[in-house]
């Protein structure tokens, strides 16, 4: 009886060490709509846009979209760069150019064009990446 007892106490255990692991894991995930698009409409998609104030056609800068989750894949015209490298953030040009002092003529946003991305904002970014910077059902912002 008590290794009956032992042994079902052993199996509750595993069982709730699992469900609280993949719960944690589940709540650790960064929601790219909720949690990373906010940032990059407020700091980036001014000047990373296919569209004007009044909606008019131009061209974004550096060749970069960050309208559409393909224009983030695809990455901009600048050095071959990879805007966005899943699961390495070290290696993503857009970890890389928000970190950059802002004296510096590759860090964005550029000075003079808003407030930089704040340490926090730019963990959150990491950790999108690096968690395999998943978009979710988001295909691109609405016009």
């Amino acid at each position: 009886m008590k290794t009956q007892s032992r042994l079902l106490n052993c199996v509750i255990g595993i069982l709730s060490i699992a469900f609280v692991s993949s719960r944690a894991s589940a709540e650790d995930k960064v929601d790219f709509e909720k949690q990373v698009l906010p940032i990059l409409k407020s700091k980036c998609i001014k000047c990373h846009t296919d569209k004007d104030d009044k909606g008019a056609a131009k061209k974004p800068k550096g060749g970069l979209l960050l309208t559409t989750a393909e224009g983030i894949k695809k990455g901009g015209k600048e050095d071959g760069d990879k805007v966005l490298i899943a699961g390495k953030s070290a290696d993503s040009t857009l970890v890389k150019v928000m970190a950059l002092p802002e004296s510096d003529d590759k860090a964005m946003p550029p000075e003079g064009k808003g407030d930089r991305v704040s340490k926090e904002d730019q963990d959150l970014i990491k950790k999108w990446i690096d968690g395999g910077a998943d978009f979710g059902a988001w295909k691109g912002v609405a016009k």
